[in-house]
Parts: C-alpha cells; sequence; structure tokens
C-alpha cells in the first residue's frame, strides 16, 4: 500500500504573519506536542526561512523533517489551506549498501509518524478536508487523495 506522507488540510489556527514569523506557528506547536505524546523525540518548531515552521524527528539512524506551512488553496478540491510535509531523506551510504533494508526501516517509520499526526487531527474538531497524498505524485496530473497516510 503506496504511503502517503503529506497532508493538506483546513484548520482553526490563526493565520496571521506578523512580519516576524511565518503563519502556523500554532499549528506547528500542535504537531509537536502531538507527536511527544506518541513517543517521538522531536524537535521543537523553528523558524523555516520565515515562510513556514520545520522540525526533526530522529528514529534510531532515520531522521524526518516535517514542514508546517500555509498553502491558502482553497480552490483546490479538497480545499488546502495549510499542508504539512514529511520526508525521511536517504543516507548515502546505506541506500548504496542496505537499500531494501533502509527502504523497509523507512516506510515502517513515516507510516507510524504519520499516523500519529492523522490520529491527533481527526480527533480535533478544528480540522476538516483532511487530505494525505504520496510525494511522488502530488499535485500532478492523476494525483488522487487518501483519506489516510
Amino acid at each position: 500500500m503506496t504511503l502517503h506522507s503529506l497532508v493538506g488540510f483546513v484548520a482553526g489556527f490563526p493565520m496571521r504573519n506578523d512580519g516576524v514569523e511565518p503563519a502556523g506557528k500554532e499549528l506547528a506547536e500542535f504537531v509537536h506536542a502531538h507527536l511527544a505524546k506518541a513517543g517521538f523525540a522531536t524537535s521543537a518548531p523553528a523558524n523555516r526561512e520565515d515562510w513556514a515552521w520545520e522540525m526533526y524527528t530522529r528514529d534510531g539512524k532515520l531522521t524526518n523533517e516535517t514542514i508546517v506551512g500555509r498553502v491558502d488553496d482553497m480552490t483546490s478540491t479538497p480545499p488546502r489551506q495549510w499542508l504539512i510535509t514529511n520526508d525521511c531523506p536517504r543516507n548515502v551510504s546505506r541506500w548504496l549498501f542496505r537499500k531494501a533494508e533502509f527502504l523497509v526501516e523507512r516506510e515502517k517509520f513515516l507510516r507510524r509518524f504519520c499516523e500519529a499526526i492523522d490520529q491527533a487531527m481527526k480527533a480535533d474538531s478544528r480540522f476538516s478536508h483532511i487530505s494525505w497524498y504520496d510525494p511522488e505524485t502530488f499535485d500532478k496530473p492523476g494525483d488522487v487523495a487518501s483519506d489516510r497516510p
């Protein structure tokens, strides 16, 4: 089954962008708190070049980069006010010499990680239009959203 690690949604969090910090700080803090509650060791949200928030989560030799940002694409179907991307980049030496093992570990980690975010969002009435996407096909012709990671 395909892993969908990008999630677009509409959520009742402040949309402000005060020129000092990007919009979404409260949303990033929500994600961070729920990841910690699920047992993940995640860095505190940090300003990502004034356009989004980033967090890093380590699991053994794997590191996941999470970016939380406002996209305000309310005309898309379904609408996407916010987007959270999750990516666990390849470690070159592990990719070259232990590719199959790396891919299994990566998928297992990302699936558990994305499911924790999905459960937190679906349990909170501020979220709607939650749609998960495959990063390989996201926003390309034929892209089909899923209701789960």
